[in-house]
């Protein structure tokens, strides 16, 4: 594909995981400087925050601009900044997002399988933030959260939760969780009829194997790649592009989505990660109808209302 084949697919393109302040985490863009870059650029983009509902800073962003020509996504992220396994902070984003259905990421930063890989005494390094007034706390002060109990099982407050989502017709992202726990949780959430996107399982400190994907794939959930894994990973040739090109080709191009997880402070905006990455996998092997389904079928899918 050219460059202005490329633009072209962009502007009808969803990018279904991008990060947005205000945060504890430093971000790039509010709802509304997102909007002003972005406008014409992009078809819609789904807003996380691992500290607070994005629905808010949604709703407020299309009073202050009216209707916008960017489909924007909310979501809800289970740390205990919103009360970990908490059926009503999912209803309350559910119940606040009026055009589509919000994504129900697990928890992230608060997760026991984030935690045990962080290395860093506290639950937010300091070093993320940059801040000399940001107060850290250590791992110390929280106790980790799982989705199963030493048996592998649901634990209830997480059957709670799905029982919400299912109810709301939300999306759940898999979030920051094991690949065992989120395997468990992606069975339980598609026997209750509910979307199911695995969040970027190919990232080393999930490392779902590519079979465990297409097994899932084959029950209903989509396997979600990102461009920040290529763009911003610690570990230089931990993701390489051939290999993710492999295991979307196995998984099959129907059953993956590609997003660009960025919104940090040094890193391009969803158009540009996308433009970006849809021109390193088509260098890799995958064709102009595969992006169709990964950037615009097989989102828009997901978000529409059933």
């Amino acid at each position: 594909m050219n460059d202005k084949e490329i633009e072209d697919l962009i502007k009808r393109s969803y990018d279904l995981h991008f990060h947005v302040g205000p945060d504890i985490l430093p971000r790039k863009y509010t709802v509304e400087q997102l909007l002003e870059e972005e406008e014409g650029k992009i078809k819609g983009v789904a807003l996380k925050a691992h500290s607070f509902p994005t629905i808010l800073s949604i709703n407020s962003a299309q009073i202050n601009h009216g209707k916008t020509e960017i489909d924007l996504i909310g979501s809800v992220t289970l740390n205990y900044f919103m009360g970990g396994f908490n059926p009503s902070a999912v209803y309350a984003s559910a119940t606040l997002s009026k055009e589509h259905p919000i994504i129900v990421w697990l928890p992230t930063v608060h997760a026991e399988n984030h935690l045990l890989h962080n290395k860093s005494n506290y639950e937010i390094p300091p070093e993320w933030i940059g801040d000399p007034s940001f107060k850290p706390r250590t791992k110390d002060d929280l106790k980790a959260i799982k989705c199963t109990n030493w048996n592998g099982k649901l634990i209830r407050k997480a059957e709670y939760v799905l029982d919400m989502m299912a109810k709301h017709d939300c999306i759940m992202g898999t979030g920051h969780v094991s690949w065992q726990e989120a395997k468990t949780m992606t069975e339980e959430a598609l026997n209750r009829g509910i979307r199911v996107i695995l969040t970027h399982p190919m990232q080393r400190d999930i490392a779902m194997p590519v079979e465990v994907q297409a097994e899932l794939a084959d029950k209903g959930a989509v396997s979600e790649y990102c461009y920040i894994m290529y763009l911003d990973r610690d570990n230089p040739g931990d993701y390489p592009l051939e290999t993710q090109v492999d295991a979307i080709k196995e998984i099959g191009v129907e059953k993956c989505i590609l997003s660009s997880d960025g919104g940090q402070v040094r890193n391009p905006g969803p158009s540009d990660c996308l433009k970006e990455y849809v021109k390193l996998l088509g260098e890799n092997g995958l064709k102009k109808q595969d992006f169709e389904k990964m950037l615009v079928d097989t989102p828009k899918k997901l978000i529409t209302k059933k």
